[in-house]
């Protein structure tokens, strides 16, 4: 009995040690250390053929080469064989199957809620992502001021002149009145019913929205902003999403 106990332990350590990168092992067994998890859309399906990146810091803003990377799995299962470290992580999947390069429109992205991660020696952390699509016309911010999750913060619709939602708009948080610089934190894009949250660490913040989230406006793109001047700048209040209504978006004039 012994001399089969011992047979199927080093069966196991094989099997583990043959498993491809995109697979979770079959036990979190000592010595390994990364991350695992799953890629899945927004109806909970795994997503496969999809990208997991890790980055060291958010320098590159969790823009191009990574630290680290894998593709999930047939069923949206990921592995990365990593060492003990903190980690910014990014799941990113394209139509054309490519590896690299900006989103797309039809390609989709999720940027982990709790980045950044912490990998420990001899330990395989987890770490899930929902995918958002992304929309023709619509860059994805992908910087470390962007908050995907809190308790604090703005919520409100972005509507457009005549009053509808504006999906594929952006909320903007700036912590003064210069609007002509990349923004301190952005929402994330607004879906058909045009409502966003803003989650922000406590302060004060000037608000605006557009349809892109770099670079001046350009002549014609739906721009708005809050209010104008100081009535456009809100405290924010802590544990509250307060909600600030609309914000009307009009083609940008120069």
């Amino acid at each position: 009995m012994k001399q089969i106990f011992v047979g199927l332990s080093m069966l196991v350590a094989l099997v583990l040690g043959c498993t491809p990168q995109g697979q979770i092992p079959l036990i979190d067994s000592a010595g390994q250390t990364g991350i695992s998890g799953r890629v899945s859309d927004r109806a909970d399906r795994g997503v496969a053929d999809a990208w997991v990146y890790a980055y060291r810091n958010t320098s590159s803003s969790l823009r191009g080469p990574a630290d680290f990377g894998v593709r999930t799995d047939s069923r949206g299962d990921y592995f990365l064989d990593m060492v003990d470290g903190s980690y910014y992580l990014i799941a990113r999947w394209r139509q054309d199957g490519g590896e690299a390069g900006p989103p797309r429109a039809g390609d989709a992205w999720a940027i982990l809620e709790k980045n950044p991660i912490q990998v420990e020696s001899g330990r395989i952390s987890r770490a899930d992502f929902r995918l958002r699509g992304v929309q023709a016309g619509q860059p994805v911010l992908l910087r470390s001021g962007s908050l995907s999750q809190g308790k604090t913060g703005f919520t409100g619709r972005l509507v457009d002149s005549s009053g509808e939602p504006l999906p594929g708009a952006f909320a903007l948080a700036y912590s003064d009145l210069d609007f002509r610089r990349m923004p301190d934190y952005t929402s994330a894009v607004v879906g058909s019913d045009g409502r966003f949250q803003l989650y922000l660490p406590g302060g004060r913040y000037c608000l605006a929205a557009r349809t892109r989230t770099r670079g001046q406006p350009v002549a014609g793109e739906p721009y708005g902003l809050l209010d104008a001047g100081d009535s456009g700048c809100l405290a924010t209040v802590e544990n509250s999403l307060i909600d600030v209504g609309n914000i009307r978006l009009s083609p940008y004039q120069r």
